[in-house]
Order: structure tokens, then C-alpha cells, then sequence
């Protein structure tokens, strides 16, 4: 069995009389994580194998492979480990809604981050294709309620009935779907209407499509007063 994250370096330390570091589990395990981000960002799902990842953090492939496994499972934990960090994220956000401000922008840059910076768009439908179902499910309820609970408390003060709650429940499925597929196809779908396929495009294109939503809130109801 490997020693945790014993690297190639530390080895060679340790026959030369030098001081041997190890990593304990969680460290070894955050290492190798990073690393596959890293190398995700910089060139796609392709980009992210046992004997690149080992490269990078300095460890031999039999530490990857003990730590996860497989390259399936150390991509499933990727995945896993970037929703982790969204809902921290997320919470942060939804927090600042219940002030009734409701700001879409920041939702909009945290989803845009995640799918189209981090590479975990081309990351889920590459893996999506090959057989891969994302397990659980619910991971952004508790801020759709957010939302709508922040919704339903203007349109209260305002003396206006509140939207459903599958009003929020579908913006927040839209804005979603729309920031994931862009950059694998947004480009295409521009170029197609005659629009540029160029990253100030792209950009332009995000910031209409949170204007639109958010003026869907501000509009807030069309169900009438009470």
C-alpha cells in the first residue's frame, strides 16, 4: 500500500538521510483535488488523468489510485467536491436576500465561475455522455426557497399576492441550464443569429439574460393585489 501522498521527492529525501514529508489523508485527498482542477481549467476533461494529476502533485499514480480509486471516481469526487463548495457559496448569497434585496448578478457570476471558468460545463456533459448520473438531488432547493420566501416578502409589503413558488423554482432551473450550456455551445447559438462569437459577446449575452430575470422580479407578481 502507498504511503499517503508520499511523494517521489520526500522519498528520495528519506534514502538520502533528509526528512521525509507526509501528508495526512485530508491533505493528500485536497492536493490531488486541486491539481485536477487545475488541470481541468487549463485543458478540459481530456486533460485530467492519474499520470498528469500524480505529476502535478508530486506523488506516484498508485497514491491517486488509493486515494480514489479510479480516474472515474477522483472526476465523480471533483465534481462532488466543487457542489460542496457551491452550496457554501450559495448560502452566502441566499443569505443576502433575506434583506428582500434580491440580487441576481451575484448568483449569475458564482454559477458563470463554476461552469464556464472552472471547466466543470465540458466536466459534466463529457461525463454525462459516457454513462455518468449525478447522484442526489435537491442541491439548489433551499436557495430556490430563499428566493422565493425574499419574493414573497416584497409583494407582502407591497400588498401584492406572491408569485408561486415554482416561479422561483423555474428561474432558478433557467439560469442554471443557460450558464452550463453556454460555453459549450452559447457561441455556435450566437454566430447562428449573426451575433460575434466572441468572449465580450458571451459577456453581454449573460449580464441580458440576468437583466431579463431580474426585471421578472421587479415586475414581482401580475397576480394582483390582495
Amino acid at each position: 500500500m502507498p504511503l499517503v501522498g508520499g511523494s517521489r521527492a520526500a522519498t528520495s529525501a528519506g534514502k538520502s538521510g533528509g526528512r521525509r514529508r507526509r501528508r495526512s489523508v485530508d491533505d493528500a485527498r485536497r492536493e490531488i483535488l486541486d491539481a485536477a482542477e487545475r488541470l481541468l481549467k487549463e485543458g478540459g476533461p481530456d486533460a485530467v488523468r492519474v499520470q498528469a494529476v500524480a505529476r502535478a502533485v508530486g506523488v506516484t499514480d498508485a497514491a491517486v489510485h488509493y486515494h480514489f480509486g479510479s480516474r472515474e471516481a477522483l472526476l465523480d469526487s471533483l465534481i462532488r467536491d466543487v457542489g460542496r463548495r457551491m452550496q457554501a457559496d450559495l448560502a452566502e448569497i441566499a443569505s443576502r436576500w433575506e434583506d428582500a434585496e434580491i440580487d441576481l448578478d451575484s448568483l449569475l457570476a458564482l454559477l458563470d465561475e463554476t461552469y464556464r471558468v472552472r471547466g466543470y460545463a465540458r466536466l459534466t456533459a463529457w461525463m454525462r455522455l459516457t454513462g455518468w448520473r449525478p447522484k442526489g438531488a435537491g442541491m439548489f432547493r433551499a436557495h430556490s426557497e430563499a428566493l422565493h420566501e425574499a419574493r414573497a416578502q416584497r409583494a407582502d409589503d407591497a400588498g401584492e399576492i406572491p408569485a408561486p413558488l415554482e416561479d422561483s423554482l423555474h428561474l432558478i432551473t433557467l439560469l442554471n441550464l443557460v450558464t452550463w450550456a453556454d460555453p459549450l455551445v452559447g457561441a455556435e447559438w450566437r454566430r447562428s443569429v449573426g451575433l460575434p462569437a466572441t468572449p465580450e459577446a458571451a459577456a453581454r449575452f449573460r449580464q441580458w439574460l440576468v437583466d431579463l430575470l431580474q426585471a421578472h422580479i421587479e415586475r414581482e407578481t401580475g397576480h394582483g393585489r390582495r
